[in-house]
């Protein structure tokens, strides 16, 4: 914030609006986006992070600061925009395996009164997501291998 802070200064004079560009910041009059307090520099920020006309912000500042703050907001964007969508997916999806394996620990104990779920489930691992889908995969044979490799256009096999 502070490397951004008061470089981009609003004009005093602002009946002159149609000397910008059309679609620069300041045509646009984004004015109050700017890194002068924290909570106009989380509005730049989150407007970056949804990419809400985040090109204007990083050509303003590439010439107002120096073009190398445009890898600033691209480093900030891959930051929080994947690594935050990848680990909530990975929280969901994490979720949802541990709600599968105790439902199907409990069709497991139902199926078998002998053993208890509480035994069951604490002698047990989970299921991981490979054993949770290998019987629906079918893995080929070599020869079913050899066979679709020799038959594949674009592969050409040389008999030595």
């Amino acid at each position: 914030m502070e490397l951004f802070e008061g470089k981009i200064v609003a004009p005093s004079n602002t009946t002159g609006e149609s000397e910008y560009s059309c679609g620069t910041y300041e045509q646009l009059g984004y004015w109050a986006n700017n890194f002068d307090d924290f909570a106009a520099a989380l509005v730049v920020l989150w407007n970056i992070m949804v990419v809400n006309n985040w090109h204007v912000f990083l050509d303003v500042y590439s010439r107002k600061v120096s073009p190398w703050s445009q890898l600033y907001f691209i480093v900030f964007w891959i930051l929080s925009v994947i690594v935050s969508v990848n680990l909530f997916t990975a929280i969901i999806l994490e979720n949802f395996i541990m709600r599968w394996d105790r439902h199907q620990l409990r069709l497991r104990a139902l199926k078998d009164r002998s053993t208890s779920f509480t035994s069951t489930y604490s002698t047990t691992n989970p299921l991981s997501v490979h054993e949770m889908f290998r019987p629906d995969v079918e893995e080929p044979s070599e020869d079913e291998l050899l066979a679709e490799l020799q038959n594949n256009e674009y592969i050409y096999f040389q008999n030595l």
